[in-house]
């Protein structure tokens, strides 16, 4: 590879689109996994429970938190992940239009 890049054969587009195609394929995983994380978090009426009695243990509900604490947690994570995933996408495509 060295001698492409020494002998001024390297191709900037074929090398923009291959980034293209990785920052695509980054994109739909990290969006998928949101929606999966998404979709297992419990919802905020989940605590009206207790106005009824159906409160659960001290214990139960503390493991609960805890795991949609990590849920949410991973939800800012994702949603990061696909804010910079994103920005570097469009980032290489205005590259690969001015070469």
């Amino acid at each position: 590879m060295n001698s492409l890049l020494l002998a001024g054969s390297f191709d900037f587009y074929v090398f923009y689109t291959v980034l293209s195609i990785i920052f695509m394929v980054l994109m739909i995983l990290l969006s998928i996994a949101m929606v999966l994380i998404v979709i297992m978090q419990e919802g905020n009426s989940s605590d009206l429970g207790a106005i009824a009695g159906g409160a659960e243990s001290f214990f139960g509900k503390n493991k609960a938190k805890s795991l949609d604490t990590k849920f949410k947690r991973w939800t800012i994570y994702l949603s990061i992940g696909i804010l910079v995933t994103s920005i570097l996408f469009f980032v290489v495509q205005i590259l690969k239009n001015n070469t």
